[in-house]
């Protein structure tokens, strides 16, 4: 029985599954040594978050609400 490979099967995805592994080994390592990181979703993801569903987020608002001189 020989494999018939899919569309999905190909080397850009692999290419892509890889790089996402190595990030997410990359972010594990970060953890492991008292990191904090925030991810590309603002998802906080420190040594209590890591093994959670539902990570905390970082809200964009908190960073808009500083006083602005205006101009």
């Amino acid at each position: 029985m020989s494999h018939t490979p899919h569309a999905f099967e190909n080397q850009i995805f692999d290419h892509y599954r890889t790089q996402a592994k190595s990030i997410n080994d990359a972010i594990e390592l970060l953890v492991k040594h008292n990191y904090t990181v925030i991810d590309l979703q603002g998802k906080i993801i420190n040594k209590d978050t890591i093994d959670l569903e539902d990570k905390p987020v970082v809200s964009p608002i908190r960073y808009n609400t500083r006083k602005r001189s205006e101009d």
